[in-house]
């Protein structure tokens, strides 16, 4: 896999190792989290991990944004225009610290009864009320941050993406650890969120100065002066593209809804294996991203046929990837709920989820691949049309049935998730596969 865009320089390799490594920094961040407050009790870290499935909500629509914005940048920079690609990098950084604020200020405003509304216990309110709030109030900082990560890897610096990530979790470990330790004046879940509230903070500013010292022709008045056709353009693909991974995570929210009326060792099961779960496939999601980012200049340079046959050879890496690592997290999932809690219970009802998560994470690969590279390509509408109707039909809709009507509880959710995988990545690689998207464009003459 040793492909190489135009100019010879960024290879999927170079591209993939970097973005793996931000990835599972970005979500050792909640990890942390989780695993901190699991040393206070299995109610705190059960409240902050459905806090933190609310906020994956919102980081999913950052990165869905971003992922739109770089489906434009990397055409033009495949087409050669690299002074478009500057004004479009400015003009996007306003957009998404635009959206960015509304997530946050809902965080401060809602976080009770949005808790509330999702059905968790009473008792478990207040502490994820509280983790919603404060650590919700870096939504601003996710969505500009993620935007500029996007621009780092479109122009081949993954690596300063994942420096600045890998600052922002030192910052969050040593904090949490001062916590729960009692040496720092903050306490339990708040002092917990009010840590990663600080270090997103220190993040986006140390990825800001990666931008800006790039380079690239970046004029400052560029962030206000929008080209609104080209606005328009990002927000139709970042909002076409982001609305399934939305509806994905928003489905997650209503599943756990779903077990608050199970004992409270399924919900805890269920954040554990999610939070464990999530790094099986961030290696093969990487070598998807970085094939996005390849075919898109390839597509931008006029190689559709070339950008058909390299997002084809990539999907046998994004599978074996996923294969490998959903199945050594079986392997040794008792060690690794372990960590988290000593009860048998848990660690029972976790192993039997990550088993079928290893069918979950072979579905996942095509999505990773072939539904990456339509979204490389700027066809985004049928897809996303098809993923939705798969997620609420299948993924929240199925797991009901599954788990009530016919009694299989947390057991029927993960196969209803499993079927969901399955069905919309075979979706998207029958797109590809039949060179729907052969004569998308994106590009517009200026």
């Amino acid at each position: 896999m040793a492909n190489r865009s135009e100019k010879g320089r960024i290879t999927l390799l170079s591209l993939s190792i970097p973005i793996v490594i931000e990835q599972v920094l970005r979500s050792l961040m909640g990890t942390i989290n989780t695993f901190m407050l699991s040393r206070v009790s299995d109610d705190a870290s059960a409240a902050a991990g459905v806090a933190n499935q609310a906020l994956n909500v919102v980081i999913m629509a950052a990165t869905m944004l971003a992922s739109g914005t770089a489906v434009v940048i990397n055409q033009c920079l495949g087409a050669g225009e690299t002074k478009r690609a500057a004004r479009l990098t400015m003009n996007s950084l306003t957009v998404s610290a635009a959206v960015g604020a509304v997530p946050s200020l809902a965080a401060l405003l809602f976080s009770t009864p949005f808790m509330e509304l999702v059905g968790l216990e009473a008792k478990l309110v207040p502490d994820a009320a509280a983790y919603l709030r404060i650590a919700g109030s870096a939504c601003l900082f996710q969505f500009v941050s993620s935007m500029i990560a996007a621009h780092l890897r479109c122009r081949g610096k993954a690596q300063l993406a994942m420096i600045s990530v890998v600052c922002n979790n030192a910052v969050n470990l040593a904090g949490s650890l001062l916590v729960v330790e009692g040496l720092l004046p903050l306490a339990g879940v708040p002092g917990i969120a009010a840590v990663r509230l600080f270090s997103e903070a220190l993040g986006l500013l140390l990825i800001a100065v990666f931008l800006f010292r790039g380079g690239w022709d970046l004029q400052v008045r560029d962030l206000v002066r929008i080209r609104m056709r080209d606005v328009r353009q990002i927000v139709k693909l970042g909002f076409q593209s982001g609305l399934e991974g939305i509806s994905y995570t928003t489905a997650q929210l209503v599943t756990t809804s779903f077990l608050t009326s199970l004992p409270a060792a399924v919900l805890s099961a269920k954040v554990y294996t999610q939070t464990v779960n999530n790094y099986a496939y961030l290696a093969g999601q990487a070598v998807g991203q970085a094939a996005q980012i390849l075919s898109g200049q390839l597509i931008g340079a006029g190689k559709q046929e070339e950008a058909y046959r390299f997002v084809r050879r990539s999907w046998r890496l994004v599978c074996g990837c996923n294969l490998l690592f959903s199945a050594l997290f079986f392997l040794f999932s008792g060690p690794l709920i372990g960590l988290f809690t000593d009860s048998q219970e848990i660690q029972a009802i976790a192993r039997t989820l990550f088993l079928i998560d290893i069918f979950t994470c072979v579905g996942r690969s095509f999505n990773h691949s072939f539904n990456y590279g339509l979204r490389s390509a700027g066809y985004v509408f049928w897809p996303m049309i098809f993923a939705n109707c798969s997620v609420w039909l299948i993924n929240a809709g199925l797991g009901y049935v599954f788990a009530f009507p016919l009694g299989l509880g947390i057991v029927g959710v993960w196969l209803a998730q499993m079927t969901d995988e399955w069905v919309r990545g075979l979706g998207t690689a029958w797109l590809w596969l039949r060179k729907k998207w052969i004569h998308t464009a994106v590009l517009q003459n200026d």
